[in-house]
């Protein structure tokens, strides 16, 4: 039995499959909308706080794994002083021809 065309709402592909999205991974990364954002987070935040050992351990792993240091600075990209055709030797700069 053939369905009819349709477009992925995640990819864009044409396809005649049963459904919404053209395989299993587009379905599985649809787009929250912050409603939804909302009530995971909601969900997620009760059950951390609410005291049971898996949630304990979870806190844990999340602490240790150092996932709530601040990020360490990176120094910028800067160019090199030096020009085509010369290298530092010794502290001293050469030119080569």
């Amino acid at each position: 039995m053939a369905y009819k065309e349709k477009e992925c709402r995640k990819c864009g592909v044409k396809h005649t499959k049963r459904g919404e999205y053209c395989s299993r991974s587009c379905g599985n990364s649809r787009p929250l909308t912050a409603e939804q954002k909302r009530k995971i987070g909601d969900a997620k935040s009760a059950w951390l706080t609410g005291g049971s050992d898996e949630a304990e351990v979870a806190k844990h792993n999340f602490t240790s794994g150092g996932n709530n240091k601040p990020a360490e600075p990176i120094a910028p990209i800067t160019k090199s002083p030096l020009q085509s055709n010369q290298f530092v030797q010794d502290g001293d700069l050469w030119t080569t021809d």
